[in-house]
């Protein structure tokens, strides 16, 4: 199902799997496993994409690759939350995961607090892509807000010379950006 902002402008990717909406308790949840590096919220999270409607049963892509962090933010981070998605459901659908297909080239500000227009300017080029050619991939993230981000690595990943891209996150920001009750 196409979100109405779909509809109007289609994305880059060829098509979008969430496994939940984006709202309290569950931003609690990401914030720990993302700012406090809470492994056990990063599995649940995981749990949840692997029973995502449309995962079973669909071909699957060649390799998952995560949204990648610049170093010094993966530094003072101390992991990449999308690399540990990944790497959790590459062992459960035994799929390869290529956390080396696409590198963020420059440091940006987080992305955070930003509307649209700031997100797309902020991330514009940020990204690049190695080692994809001909291969059907699926970009992992913790949330999709914008796109704006997921956008850019589909751009990166087809400019490599991926085939198909697909995005699959843990959560989901409502399209209209209202909060669900």
């Amino acid at each position: 199902m196409l979100c109405g902002s779909c509809l109007v402008s289609a994305p880059p990717w060829d098509g979008a799997l969430a496994a939940l909406i984006y709202d309290y308790p569950l931003d609690r949840l990401v914030h720990r496993f993302k700012f406090r590096r809470n492994l056990i919220c990063g599995q649940v999270l995981a749990d949840e994409m692997l029973a995502m409607p449309g995962l079973s049963g669909a071909p699957h892509p060649d390799v998952l690759v995560p949204v990648p962090l610049h170093f010094t933010r993966r530094f003072m981070r101390g992991f990449n939350q999308a690399e540990f998605l990944a790497r959790s459901l590459g062992r459960q659908l035994g799929i390869a995961v290529g956390a080396d297909r696409l590198r963020r080239t420059r440091r940006t500000p987080a992305q955070s607090g930003l509307d649209k227009k700031a997100r797309q300017k902020n991330i514009r080029g940020a990204f690049s892509g190695q080692r994809l050619r001909g291969l059907r991939i699926a970009l992992i993230d913790d949330v999709m807000t914008t796109g704006t981000t997921l956008a850019e690595c589909t751009r990166a990943a087809r400019l490599a010379g991926a085939t198909s891209v697909s995005v699959w996150v843990a959560a989901r920001v409502p399209a209209d950006g209202a909060q669900v009750s």
